[in-house]
């Protein structure tokens, strides 16, 4: 009976985030807004200023990281946020999306890849990335958009 309540309180619980936006260091972009961020994520923007083409590098979109992401950039529903990846990841727009299982395997991606950006837990960065600011504002900066909480 306890393992029953356990497992329906972990289910319930709400989802901590502390999540920042990283590129390889010889990607020359140092800071983005929210709104770019979001351009990136909808395939909008498929080039970086150097022409070069934008590989993202994320998590399952069923993933926590992700749903938070979607709710809190994107501004859309999960399932909302998940067609739109989906249409992304299929090449529809002209942006590259590669989902992988964990921040260990973004983090290695975006390492070996001037052209790609990622999404991570903070304490998931190496010395082998950069953080991108995103509104002027670094992980853990008061306001930060990528902390929080979600259900």
């Amino acid at each position: 009976m306890a393992v029953f309540f356990l497992a329906a309180f972990a289910a319930a619980a709400a989802y901590a985030a502390d999540l920042a936006v990283i590129v390889n260091p010889n990607n020359p972009t140092k800071a983005m807004s929210l709104g770019d961020l979001d351009k990136l994520l909808r395939g909008k923007t498929a080039t970086w200023t150097n022409g070069h083409p934008v590989i993202l590098v994320l998590h399952d979109p069923n993933s926590p990281p992700m749903k938070f992401v979607i709710e809190k950039v994107m501004g859309l529903s999960v399932e909302e946020g998940k067609a739109v990846l989906n249409e992304v990841s299929h090449g529809k727009s002209g942006a590259s999306i590669v989902f992988v299982s964990s921040d260990e395997e973004i983090v290695k991606a975006v390492e070996g890849n001037s052209a790609a950006i990622g999404i991570v837990d903070v304490y998931s960065i190496t010395g082998g990335v950069k953080v991108v600011k995103i509104d002027d504002k670094q992980p853990f900066d008061r306001g930060y958009v990528l902390r929080g909480r979600t259900q």
